[in-house]
């Protein structure tokens, strides 16, 4: 599996660029670049916007290597019978309601305003960190199995 690091340089050299060129192009450091791709940190979200934008690639693509949620985030699945559909549904109980306090109402009415591609930037990144939450806890819950074992 390759690393965050290791997809922007792919991405940069497939398109062949320079860091020179990148940096030319999005305003980032050569530094910054050449930490980023030697995994020193983690893009920023301004980072990242720029170059998904440069190098044409999706955000979500450049955190996890994959191009879609699909069977990634528990609950979410891919819309039936429509082969080309990029619609998803939350799989819950059709009587489940959810009462949204105010941050929750103004995050939506928020991502509603946005365009599609923004939409799709705040899906990868909500992505990422569900699944860093998704792993937390399961590193946690196979520490506390292995304490209860004497591991």
């Amino acid at each position: 599996m390759t690393s965050i690091g290791e997809r922007i340089r792919l991405a940069r050299k497939k398109k062949k660029l320079t860091l020179t060129d990148i940096k030319n192009l999005t305003g980032l450091s050569t530094g910054n670049l050449s930490e980023l791709e030697n995994d020193k940190f983690m893009p920023s979200a301004s980072a990242l916007i720029a170059l998904k934008k440069t190098l044409d690639v999706s955000i979500d693509w450049i955190l996890t290597g994959e191009e879609s949620i699909e069977g990634h985030l528990p609950g979410i699945q891919k819309a039936e019978n429509d082969e080309e559909s990029t619609h998803y549904f939350i799989k819950e109980a059709e009587s489940t309601t959810y009462l949204l306090n105010e941050d929750e109402k103004e995050l939506i009415n928020g991502y509603r305003k946005l365009d599609e591609e923004k939409r799709r930037d705040i899906k990868g990144f909500i992505h990422v960190c569900l699944q860093n939450t998704y792993s937390s806890a399961h590193e946690e819950q196979e520490d506390s199995l292995n304490v209860d074992r004497g591991i």
